[in-house]
């Protein structure tokens, strides 16, 4: 049997390389491009070091918090450190697509589906358009893709009541949370607990879910833990309707169904829907599921026609439903309503299975192919007659949206006759009743050819090196110091340099790439979630100087006209790239000594004093203190930085206050000549210590968050507990 699952497993493989691969590079192109290249690669490769903080973004980051980093997930740890490349994520990438087909497969077949319906279905979950879509959103598939394996944990437990098949849909839970998008894993817990009721009954359910709640919390304690204690001092503890609210599928892409252009988004078409990005809106997922769908009946297709129906009406985003689901704690930490796609796309693809096995006896192949066939039809024509609208969304700006809207709906594009040739090949295929590899065939080729037409694969040889970006290099020529200096690429435009992209060069940046900012920097600083702002903060030049920012790095015509406007940044050189580079004479380093202690009664009384011109240069906030207090000066004799602890020999002539400008969080401790000394809060958002006495002292800064400790205990105890039963129940078996 493992060498039969092996098998299947593989020809999965080769089906996400033909979708995904086929004619890409894979040792120097990454697979998707979007935040695949920008901080998927990046991250995974930090991750390796199994740091918990990371000093490069945002002053510095609690690494295991930022569920994204994937740092603690096993797959991406185990690839990234045997393959530290392109390669080893393309094959990380490639085999959780077919995680996700393989996954349905076993769970198809543990239900008593026969092999050929239960491998179709799999396919299709494999090339949904949810899955296909997100590619650039890395940590959203690769947490998506569990799905199906934990659906068939559920079932073997609402079948036969064994406690180690509960478990196992704990270990499931853990890998889902610990692959980095809650939000999927939540959604994916909305479809678990009805179908675990559904197949086994309220009492089976609910010790099903006790047990797998328990394995799953205990084995992915370590990043659950670390998000409840940094989450009060992030922005994502809270979420604005409005952005709830964002990126809900809007209802004239229903029609996206059946023809995948229907208002734009692929073969280099832009999409026109308002307020809402390409690949959260896309839905097609070939024309042959639709069809097989049509042929499901029965009890089972009943379940997942009400699941489908369900998210559907989630993922349409009406406010009356958004305004109650905004209520509900934890949900309500997410946004993108059309996300529930995912949902959607699994229950089309049981449904999918379901017809598939009742192919050769249903009566029903006409009505579905003309259900599909006037699907195809209505849509062609809403391509054809309604106009498009220009869209915030355009995401190529060389043509208009009427200029494009044209090309569009030309008879000659693959938009208009594509969905045609594939529902004439999927009607063929119902009528000679065509075996699963010819399904199989129609899916790979209809979905596959619009699907690779979302990501340019884009080519990752320059980023191993920081001699082979000549602005990188220039930084360096400059005497850029990536220990005591910062930099601030303004423009998302600057794929190379960004966050999270810097860390491949080793750049510290004041910004970041993430859904989470420690709260204090970005109100102070103004980023947004991902890291665009530095434009507007660069005319508060004394507070990007107290952040250690050196050079300020630029590609859009606005952003090198407001770093001009707002003076004292001599331009110093525009690369071959287009990058113009600023310098910050005025940068301060990362570790200095102050003249004045500044007390601050507040976060908000230290805004009104950056807002009126504070400087760090010669004094330092410091929070819940009064009054002020003069220093002595000081010196560092010595200084060994590595990202959890921080070792200075420093030399003062009196009490003096020794700023770090890193971001302050509670889990950093420090020690004066080896005695606890507390860490103040300086400057609204970083770290600050008082060394009393003239001479020699020895500070020291070291990270351990509580998290931390009870983490790696409540880990240790998960996986003792499983391997304890994974014991038992191999000596109890014949």
């Amino acid at each position: 049997m493992a060498r039969r699952w092996l098998g299947i497993f593989g020809v999965y493989l080769l089906a996400a390389w033909l979708l995904h691969g086929l004619g890409v590079n894979l040792w120097t192109q990454i697979l998707g491009g979007g935040d695949s290249y920008t901080a998927g690669l990046p991250s995974k490769l930090f991750a390796t070091s199994l740091s918990p903080w990371n000093p490069y973004v945002q002053l510095g980051q609690y690494t295991f918090a930022n569920t994204q980093f994937q740092a603690l997930y096993p797959p991406a740890l185990v690839a990234m450190t045997i393959w530290p490349n392109t390669l080893g994520y393309n094959l990380f990438l490639l085999g959780h697509y077919a995680v996700a087909g393989f996954g349905f497969y076993l769970w198809m077949r543990q239900t008593g589906m026969g092999r050929e319906a239960a491998f179709g279905g799999g396919l299709a979950f494999l090339a949904s358009g949810f899955l296909v879509a997100h590619k650039g959103h890395q940590a959203m598939v690769t947490t998506a893709v569990w799905l199906p394996l934990w659906l068939g944990f559920v079932a073997r437990h609402a079948a036969s009541g064994v406690r180690r098949d509960a478990i196992g849909a704990g270990v499931v839970l853990a890998l889902s949370l610990l692959a980095g998008f809650p939000q999927m894993t939540l959604y994916g817990l909305l479809v678990v607990a009805p179908y675990w009721v559904w197949r086994g009954g309220w009492a089976r359910a609910a010790v099903g879910l006790g047990w797998m709640g328990l394995f799953g919390f205990l084995l992915s304690s370590l990043q659950l833990l670390a998000v409840v204690e940094a989450l009060p001092l992030m922005t994502r503890e809270t979420l604005t309707f409005a952005m709830f609210m964002q990126n809900a599928l809007p209802a004239a892409h229903l029609a996206a169904w059946f023809v995948p252009n229907v208002l734009g988004g692929m073969h280099g078409v832009p999409s026109y829907a308002q307020d809402a990005q390409l690949v959260e809106v896309y839905l097609y997922c070939g024309l042959a599921p639709l069809l097989l769908a049509g042929l499901a009946r029965g009890r089972e297709a009943r379940f997942w026609a009400v699941v489908l129906g369900v998210s559907l009406g989630v993922a349409l985003g009406w406010e009356p439903v958004q305004q109650v689901l905004f209520r509900v704690p934890g949900y309500n930490l997410f946004r993108a309503a059309g996300r529930h796609r995912m949902e959607m796309h699994l229950a089309l693809s049981v449904l999918a299975a379901l017809g598939l096995s009742r192919l050769a006896e249903s009566r029903g192949r006409r009505v579905a192919f003309a259900v599909v066939a006037a699907g195809v039809a209505a849509s062609l024509a809403w391509a054809w007659r309604v106009p498009i609208y220009d869209s915030v969304n355009v995401l190529v700006t060389d043509l208009s949206a009427a200029e494009w809207r044209a090309r569009n709906t030309q008879w000659t594009h693959v938009t208009m006759w594509g969905p045609l040739a594939a529902l004439a090949a999927g009607g063929i295929c119902l009528w000679r009743r065509a075996p699963g590899w010819a399904w199989a065939v129609l899916l790979l080729v209809d979905a596959g050819s619009v699907g690779r037409t979302i990501y340019d694969n884009p080519n990752t040889a320059d980023l191993y090196g920081r001699e082979r970006r000549s602005e990188v290099r220039y930084l360096f020529d400059r005497g850029y110091d990536p220990v005591q200096q910062r930099i601030l690429p303004v423009d998302a435009r600057l794929w190379q340099t960004y966050p999270l992209q810097s860390m491949m060069y080793g750049l510290q940046t004041a910004n970041d790439y993430t859904p989470m900012w420690m709260k204090r920097y970005q109100a102070l600083t103004g980023f947004a979630l991902n890291g665009e702002g530095g434009a507007a903060l660069a005319a508060r030049q004394r507070l990007v100087s107290a952040l250690g920012v050196r050079f300020l790095l630029t590609k859009e015509p606005e952003s090198v006209a407001a770093v001009r406007a707002a003076k004292g940044y001599p331009e110093l050189a525009a690369s071959r790239e287009g990058i113009t580079v600023f310098e910050n004479p005025g940068a301060l380093p990362r570790f200095r000594f102050v003249d004045e202690a500044v007390g601050v009664k507040d976060f908000a009384a230290a805004q009104e004093l950056w807002a009126g011109g504070f400087d760090a240069g010669k004094a330092a906030m410091v929070e819940g203190r009064s009054g002020r207090e003069r220093l002595a000066a000081g010196r560092i004799l010595q200084q060994s930085v590595e990202n959890m602890r921080l070792e200075w020999s420093l030399q003062t002539e009196g009490r003096a206050l020794f700023v770090v400008a890193d971001t302050w969080f509670p889990g950093w401790t420090a020690t004066v000549d080896g005695r606890p000394a507390p860490i103040e809060m300086v400057n609204g958002c970083v770290r600050g210590v008082f060394v009393d006495g003239a001479g020699e002292h020895r500070v020291v800064m070291q990270f351990w968050p509580w998290s931390l400790t009870a983490g790696l205990v409540l880990t240790a105890i998960g996986l003792a507990a499983l391997v304890s039963l994974c014991r038992r129940g191999a000596g109890s078996a014949p």
